[in-house]
């Protein structure tokens, strides 16, 4: 389906977003990595309408490129961008749902729409621990320094992660996560940009838990029980934080669940209907 591209702006950035469908029943999602605003198009049954971001470095979504570097995005850059969008959009409320990367968006800004969020649905989200190797990383000067030189060398890199696994400095898994995204280059050069470029998007978990609490909405996150890049124990330790234990809902798949027989999955789980009624 052929969508009108519309964004709205701040400063240097814009940010686009497609709308499939209508109805008073609105979905906002923020899609992953390497993935597309049209991933969501499934959501728009009748009666609902899908609002599917275009996040920063994918599709029409721009700012200035010393972001990815300096004056890096931050939670607030993206609250005054979505205020905007609901604004033109006339959203009052709204169903959240957010994929990987997009996780890491929705976790930072959620605080403040809390109080309009009907249901808050995360799909592997990015986000969930601000300690681990991915984040702990980002935030080493040295580290990023090493990660440019390793775009454009990804043999080595993974010569290096490997070598550190077998020696027990680091863990296997890490080897798997760099695999994945040295495997292709354009996408190994959109990850590292990312990385870099969002580092300041860091969703605090206290802020999180009462946000969820004082507004009583329901909360779902969705792992793939094969995910080795979002695992189901990083989303136990996060929903411990949050006080939300039952939030936790595994899929038999892996990390890449955007295929037709896992959606027909996902639409059940990520259930509407009690707004809809």
């Amino acid at each position: 389906m052929n969508q009108k591209i519309k964004n709205v702006t701040h400063q240097d950035m814009k940010l686009a977003y497609e709308v499939y469908g209508e109805g008073e029943h609105i979905i906002l999602c923020f899609h992953g990595n390497g993935r597309t605003a049209s991933d969501f198009e499934f959501l728009a049954t009748k009666g609902r309408k899908v609002i599917s971001v275009h996040l920063f470095l994918h599709g029409f979504s721009t700012f200035d490129s010393e972001r990815i570097h300096k004056n890096l995005i931050t939670d607030k850059d993206v609250k005054k961008l979505l205020e905007k969008l609901l604004k033109k959009e006339k959203v009052e409320t709204f169903h959240w749902v957010a994929y990987s990367q997009g996780g890491r968006f929705t976790l930072s800004t959620f605080h403040h729409f809390a109080d309009r969020v009907q249901s808050l649905n995360l799909i592997a989200p990015d986000g969930l621990n601000n300690s681990n190797f991915y984040s702990w990383s980002q935030h080493r000067w040295w580290a990023r320094m090493l990660f440019r030189r390793w775009i454009k060398k990804p043999k080595e890199l993974m010569l290096i992660a490997k070598a550190l696994a077998k020696v027990k400095i680091i863990h296997p898994k890490i080897v798997s996560f760099l695999e994945f995204y040295t495997s292709d280059p354009e996408k190994f050069k959109m990850s590292y940009k990312t990385w870099s470029a969002f580092r300041q998007l860091r969703p605090n978990s206290t802020l999180i838990k009462q946000s969820l609490n004082n507004n009583k909405i329901p909360f779902k996150i969705i792992i793939g029980e094969y995910d080795k890049i979002i695992t189901a124990k990083s989303a136990i330790q996060f929903l411990k934080k949050v006080e939300q234990p039952k939030a936790l809902h595994k899929i038999p798949y892996g990390h890449d669940i955007f295929k037709p027989h896992i959606l027909e999955k996902l639409f059940t789980i990520m259930t509407f209907e009690d707004y809809e009624k």
